[in-house]
């Protein structure tokens, strides 16, 4: 089957129950997310149409018919359309014309990265020492979203993850804003995973026809890597899932903090900084004192260890403060 450039090949395999992959339904929703994001408007609405379009169609043969020639019926119809000059043409000036990835494209994609990778293996990133540093629980799509939006993460930007997993969000870093994304990952499974879906990930992409930004996951620990060093002075938002880290972990990367640039931003589940933090003449060269910090909210469906909503926090990196503390103090 054809996506919005390549030949893409599905293997009909039957899954064993609901969570496993489907992969009718990935046709399906490949189809779909060609023609509304590839196509002009006119023609996306015409083939998306509620009673006739070609998913209407597709759905209505895995479910009421139940009819396999009617579904590659509808797929070949499709095939024929893609590979038609004008579509790809109108293809080609759609893509050109646009600026940014609609989330649901991005998530498609990320998507059947990860069920190519990461789900076929899933348990085995579940093995960790409990009650250490290295407990693993992934940040959800919408929640990536958010992230880069409070952030004001551009193209033009460095992005980190310290403590990547399976690189999720460094993947939909540099597909849904295109900028350059790193992530650190110590614990083996996920940081073998985590090279698995960068091969496939690139791979996927070309596919679709986009060009993501450079990306690159590191297996190493993120403390005493020196590569890190080296980006912490110029990447412009940091992520940490510091969570379930330890008071010495967090107190460790503060101190990494001091060589952030100016207007940084650090992104964390857990604040750096208690709500009643106020600098003195007894605490003015700590690091807090460099970050100012903000509350934000995530709700259901966020995260993958709870369905429930829970805070984080955006701190930005400035000196102001303690400028300011020193003026008044002289």
């Amino acid at each position: 089957m054809l996506t919005g450039c390549c030949t893409c090949r599905f293997t009909l395999v039957v899954p064993k129950d609901a969570s496993d992959y489907t992969p009718l339904e990935d046709i399906i929703q490949t189809i779909e997310h060609v023609l509304a994001h590839y196509l002009p408007s006119a023609l996306s609405e015409k083939y998306l149409d509620d009673a006739s379009g070609m998913v209407r169609r597709l759905k209505r043969a895995c479910g009421t018919t139940r009819s396999l020639k009617a579904f590659t019926s509808v797929v070949d119809e499709y095939n024929t359309l893609i590979r038609s000059p004008g579509i790809k043409t109108a293809i080609a000036t759609t893509l050109d014309a646009r600026h940014a990835l609609d989330l649901r494209l991005v998530q498609r994609i990320t998507e059947q990265t990860y069920w190519r990778t990461v789900s076929p293996d899933v348990d085995s990133v579940r093995k960790y020492e409990a009650g250490s540093n290295n407990v693993y629980g992934e940040i959800l799509p919408r929640f990536c979203h958010d992230i880069f939006r409070e952030t004001g993460l551009k193209s033009s930007h460095t992005f980190v993850d310290l403590g990547s997993g399976v690189g999720n969000v460094v993947l939909q870093a540099a597909l849904e804003v295109g900028c350059e994304a790193w992530g650190f990952e110590m614990m083996p499974n996920p940081a073998r995973l985590a090279r698995l879906q960068e091969k496939e990930f690139k791979a996927r992409c070309r596919r679709w026809g986009l060009k993501p930004g450079f990306l690159k996951l590191v297996e190493d620990d993120f403390t005493r890597n020196f590569e890190m060093d080296a980006l912490m002075k110029r990447a412009d938002v940091l992520l940490i899932n510091n969570k379930a880290f330890s008071t010495d972990l967090n107190q460790n990367l503060l101190y990494k903090f001091l060589d952030l640039k100016e207007g940084a931003r650090i992104v964390s589940l857990k604040s750096f900084v208690p709500d009643n933090w106020k600098i003195s003449e007894a605490n003015t060269y700590d690091p807090r004192n460099l970050i100012r910090t903000t509350r934000k909210e995530y709700f259901s469906g966020s995260v993958s260890w709870t369905d429930a909503g829970g805070e984080w926090f955006v701190a930005t990196k400035t000196d102001a403060f303690i400028r300011a503390f020193a003026e008044k103090s002289e």
